[in-house]
Parts: C-alpha cells; sequence; structure tokens
C-alpha cells in the first residue's frame, strides 16, 4: 500500500475526522478488498475514455502517488463530444456522522465548453445529485476557486486547467446518510464539439471516511458567507460556510453604484446561484442576508 504524502498530513486528517480511513483507492493495485477499498467501476461504453494506468502526457505525466491513475485516457488528448464516467458506492456509515469524501486531481479543459462533473446518490443510481449545488454537501473544497464554473449547457461543473495536485474534499450531512447508509458516487467527463488537443481529468489517491467534526480548510475559521468569484461575466456562487441548525441564506440583493436595489432573490437554502449578466459592466454590491447575518461583498461584472 502507498504511505501518505506525509506524516504530518496523516495525523491531521486523523485528528480533523476522529478515526482512520475506512476505505480507500490509490490505484496500486492493492485496493482490492471490498471491507476496506473503493471499488471503481468504468463505464462499459465504447466512448468511455477513463483508464487506470501510468500517465503519458505533458501536464499529466505522474501519479500524486505511484504508480498508477485514473484518467481520461492514459496517453492521448480527450476527443470532441464525448461523455465518459465511472463510479463507485461506499457503504457501512451511521446518519448521526458527517461522510467526508477526499481525492487528489488535476484538470485541463476548455473553460466553460468541457468540464468535470462530480455526482452523489442515495438510490443505486436512480437519481443524482449534483455536488457543486446541492444543499446537503457541507463542503466541498480543496480546487481553485476560478476552475468552478457553469458550462455552455448549464451544468456545474470544475472546468479549465489546473496543473497542481489539489486534495479535494466533498463532505456530505448526517441527512444524506439518514436516506441509506449506502452512498454512490459518479464521475463525469464532458466535452463539446471543439477538439483543441487537452488532456482531461485525472485522479489519484481517493478516501472515505466519516467524521464527528465537521472539516475545515484551515485553523482560521471560516467567514460566514462566501460570494464569489469576485470578478465574473455573470455567474456567481453564494454558500454558507458556516452551518447552524435553521440558518439559510434568505434574501440576496444586487445593488448597484448608486445604492438602488437592482435585483432581489429569496432562495432559502444553504446555497445559490445567482446570474447578473443581464446588468451592464461594472462594480455591484451582493448583500446577502440570513437568519444571523446581514453581510456585503464587492464584485465586478466583466463583459467580452
Amino acid at each position: 500500500m502507498k504511505p501518505f504524502l506525509s506524516l504530518l498530513l496523516f495525523l491531521t486528517t486523523c485528528c480533523m475526522s476522529g478515526q482512520m480511513p475506512i476505505r480507500h483507492q490509490y490505484f496500486d493495485g492493492a485496493d482490492t478488498s471490498l471491507s476496506n477499498s473503493i471499488i471503481i467501476k468504468l463505464d462499459t461504453a465504447s466512448t468511455n475514455i477513463w483508464q487506470i494506468g501510468r500517465p503519458h502526457k505533458t501536464i499529466f505525466h505522474a501519479a500524486s502517488t505511484l504508480p498508477k491513475v485514473i484518467v481520461t485516457d492514459t496517453s492521448n488528448y480527450y476527443p470532441n463530444k464525448n461523455i465518459s464516467r465511472f463510479s463507485f458506492y461506499t457503504t457501512g456509515y451511521f446518519s448521526t456522522q458527517i461522510f467526508a469524501l477526499r481525492w487528489k486531481q488535476k484538470l485541463d479543459m476548455d473553460k466553460k465548453k468541457d468540464g468535470a462533473i462530480v455526482e452523489f446518490s442515495t438510490n443505486s443510481g436512480q437519481s443524482w445529485n449534483n455536488t457543486l449545488n446541492n444543499s446537503n454537501v457541507y463542503q466541498f473544497y480543496g480546487f481553485n476557486q476560478l476552475n468552478k464554473d457553469t458550462l455552455t449547457t448549464g451544468e456545474f461543473a470544475l472546468s479549465g486547467r489546473d496543473s497542481t495536485w489539489r486534495d479535494m474534499w466533498l463532505c456530505l450531512s448526517p441527512t444524506v446518510l439518514s436516506l441509506n447508509d449506502t452512498l454512490y458516487f459518479r464521475y463525469t467527463f464532458k466535452s463539446d464539439s471543439i477538439n483543441t488537443n487537452k488532456e482531461g481529468w485525472m485522479i489519484d489517491n481517493f478516501i472515505a471516511q466519516t467524521t464527528v467534526v465537521h472539516p475545515v480548510k484551515s485553523i482560521s475559521a471560516p467567514q460566514p458567507i462566501a460570494v464569489y468569484p469576485t470578478n465574473t461575466s455573470g455567474i456567481l456562487n453564494i454558500e454558507l460556510q458556516i452551518h447552524t441548525k435553521g440558518n439559510a441564506i434568505l434574501n440576496v440583493e444586487v445593488i448597484g453604484s448608486d445604492g438602488k436595489i437592482l435585483e432581489r432573490i429569496a432562495p432559502n437554502n444553504l446555497k445559490t446561484i445567482l446570474d447578473i449578466s443581464n446588468q451592464l459592466p461594472g462594480t455591484y454590491i451582493i448583500r446577502v442576508t440570513t437568519n444571523s447575518n446581514v453581510m456585503s461583498f464587492p464584485i465586478i461584472l466583466e463583459k467580452n
């Protein structure tokens, strides 16, 4: 079995989670036991380009921990008009705990055109929930926020290029586990009709675990509310960073430079997407009201 990247990372993970990682897949050939491994299932479609092996590309040239990864083709650029998937399930958790899934990844795609979509299901894959727009996702972080986007198809995805190995955390609330103690995950790569010789999506080092402590990105406490990106062509992501019982985003207002309220929505949810592309380019204030906070965020709307 491959070692963790460092003893410090190993100890930090254990301290935050309160227990050892319980299932893993490092693509080295050792993770084959149903009791402690994540068993990857590749889609059987003839057009599926996900492969497990040693990467031999320019950006995707080595695993995070040697020797192998799962990648959108170990040697070739991804084709146009492609939809490729792999999936897995993991089971045996308790509804009183937060579920955390971790992995490492790199991206190389046409921004907004091609994307990486992560979904979960509690009903054997009969229906899927996009993790970038679901109120039961406690936190999904580790990626560069500039890579979080909405594709031209309207789907929420990670897109663009990030050649740094990112330590991804996807945390689901106990509510999800109360529906089913088995969780299903699906990773979908999608490309449009234009081929620009990009490398796609590379993933390594899956770890699934439960935790009684909410994982955080750093020791410092997060802001109650996040609004991003601060420079946008129209789409804004608005999320509660600190979850308390009964708290929700009640109102979101778009305020112009003259102080007038130009738009208002009332999502009553933990996160929402706001499209302000109908406004003129310039600086705006986004005022977010929750049950416990009112915060304002300056953003810049840019258009090509």
